[in-house]
């Protein structure tokens, strides 16, 4: 059978969850039209053991896929140059899918042919249990549309994000590996590539939030802010390259530059007071302002800490490092 949907898997010493995360996703209704990449980055724990099991109950559809360790973009990487399916989308091996809603998704996906597709997801908080949906474009009638038709208010994250697999693969898009924070760049590097855009209003993705050490905590972002960086610059020079008279193009990556802008200036803030840091602020705002003017001025309107950052010649840095 026609593999309709990839799902590609980070499944990184996930053993805790990966039974949970599989079974999310396999509805015996859609299964033959699944292709699901369990892709173990060099983890030392029985996640692939685990996944044994299920590729032998599952052999046309279940795949553990095992590689040295390259961080995230290497699993999205990977992940590509693999995928079968018609469609792509990628799911952390701790998070899940909306079982219920699995067979509508993939017969949706049968019936269309746009490149990205946009569905709302719901967010697990684990420290409470509590359980909310977010639909960022809720405003907008389900159905295909022009990419230069959209009016993108929102960002549309990556557990919002199904891609269509040949725009991937033919435009040969490769995330940057050894860094975290990529899914960012899995959502944005297509962005030139992508001309219609379907949205349904159906929750596919549940994402796991509240667990100490992940890379959006403040001890995930103490370590890796700098890999936070360079995907934003990532990002400032695929905006850079769009023509002017791709608005609704650069208004998707400008959407998020702009959330990423506020975020980098206050993850130097999460840092150690020191001199260092301090100079890091300035030297990440002085490029910006250098290389992407129209995006600092909109990160100020955005964010007012930002705008006092950026006005107090990121003095306040001093303040809020103490703060934060």
């Amino acid at each position: 059978m026609e593999k309709i949907l990839t799902v590609s898997i980070a499944a990184y010493n996930v053993a805790e969850y990966i039974r949970h995360t599989l079974d999310s996703i396999i509805s015996k209704g859609c299964i033959d039209a699944l292709q699901i990449l369990v892709v173990d980055d060099g983890g030392k724990d029985d996640t692939l053991k685990i996944v044994k099991e299920y590729e032998e109950k599952y052999p046309d559809s279940v795949f553990g896929v095992h590689k040295e360790n390259g961080g995230y973009g290497s699993v999205l990487n990977t992940s590509i140059r693999l995928a079968k399916g018609k469609y792509f989308k990628q799911l952390d091996g701790d998070d899940w899918f909306v079982t219920e809603n699995m067979d509508k998704f993939v017969e949706l996906l049968r019936g269309i042919d746009a490149d990205y597709v946009i569905t709302p997801m719901r967010m697990f908080n684990e420290v409470d249990e509590s359980i909310v949906l977010k639909d960022y474009f809720a405003d907008v009638a389900e159905g295909k549309y022009l990419f230069d038709e959209m009016d993108f208010k929102q960002i549309s994250p990556m557990h919002c994000s199904t891609f269509r697999t040949e725009v991937l693969q033919k435009n040969d898009i490769k995330i940057t590996e050894h860094c975290f924070y990529t899914d960012v760049e899995l959502v944005n590097r297509p962005v030139p590539y992508m001309e219609t855009v379907y949205v349904w209003h159906e929750p596919v993705y549940v994402y796991r939030v509240g667990r100490e050490g992940q890379s959006v905590s403040k001890t995930g972002v103490r370590k890796h802010y700098k890999e936070h960086e360079k995907v934003f610059w990532n990002l400032i020079g695929i905006y850079n390259a769009l023509p002017e008279d791709k608005t609704s193009k650069r208004q998707f990556l400008r959407r998020r530059l702009v959330k990423e802008t506020a975020a980098q200036m206050k993850y130097f803030c999460y840092l150690d007071a020191g001199k260092g840091p301090y100079g890091e602020l300035k030297a990440f705002g002085a490029r910006l302002e250098k290389e992407c003017p129209e995006i600092l001025t909109a990160a100020m309107g955005y964010a007012r800490f930002v705008k006092l950052m950026v006005r107090s010649k990121y003095r306040l840095y001093h303040i809020a490092s103490r703060l934060m």
